[in-house]
């Protein structure tokens, strides 16, 4: 999803935006342009939550921003990553857009700090793959499909981008299960059923976020790779929804 954003976003960088970091004592923000005055509840709510996978972030001292948009973006993904001249930005999309506080209500009593973990860390893993720069990049021994017989060039373009994005969007739902898994042990199946419910809308076949093969082979905590940090111990699980998958 990070494309979407990147004209406006570097525009973003550079004038209208609202910054905010993590400190030591909790959030603080440096705002600047019209608008970018104060964090809403619903923002905060979000960022706290997501704290501990911020927090891992700056100790593995990963270029990792966060910008939260000042304008109403309805429609838009409430939360989502960039990447633009070397540097990860979360971005936050919440104002005017109901889908913000929906998705916190929607996820069951007492597990909104390990879903939410879990939706940064998904995050987190697409930045980790721009900054390997093996984003979009199948591992060694894995080709392309290619050579449709019944879709124009052009429908092969966008059915390679589609696929090229469910599978970034499989790798980091696994980081996200992983992280889970690591930090919220107790909660991983309850989490783990949320991904189900969540992805369950997804067309089959069609979806760019239809990574139901990824979170089926996740059911078994014990199916990750042992040891490594969140984005290796997903590496085996991911190749093999690649090969199961496509």
């Amino acid at each position: 999803m990070a494309h979407r954003w990147r004209a406006s976003l570097a525009a973003a960088l550079a004038g209208t935006s609202l910054a905010v970091a993590l400190t030591g004592s909790g959030l603080a923000r440096a705002a600047t342009g019209p608008g970018a005055d104060a964090l809403s509840p619903t923002e905060l709510t979000w960022l706290r939550a997501a704290a501990p996978v911020l927090a891992f972030a700056r100790a593995e001292r990963l270029p990792l921003h966060v910008l939260v948009q000042p304008q109403d973006t309805p429609g838009q993904t409430p939360i989502g990553m960039a990447f633009i001249e070397g540097r990860c930005v979360l971005v936050l999309s919440m104002r005017g857009n109901p889908e913000a506080q929906a998705t916190l209500d929607r996820m069951p009593p007492g597990l909104l700090g390990p879903v939410v973990e879990a939706i940064a860390a998904h995050e987190l893993g697409h930045c980790w793959r721009h900054l390997q720069q093996t984003w979009g990049t199948l591992p060694s021994g894995l080709m392309e499909l290619s050579g449709f017989s019944q879709v124009t060039p052009e429908q092969e373009v966008l059915l390679k981008d589609m696929w090229r994005t469910r599978r970034e969007e499989g790798f980091a739902d696994l980081v996200g299960l992983a992280w889970t898994l690591q930090h919220h042990p107790q909660h991983y199946a309850a989490v783990h059923a949320w991904h189900v419910r969540e992805r369950a809308e997804q067309a089959v076949d069609t979806g760019p976020h239809d990574t139901r093969v990824w979170i089926r082979l996740a059911e078994d905590p014990a199916a990750f790779g042992p040891g490594g940090s969140v984005f290796e111990r997903v590496a085996a699980l991911w190749q093999a929804g690649l090969i199961a998958g496509f």
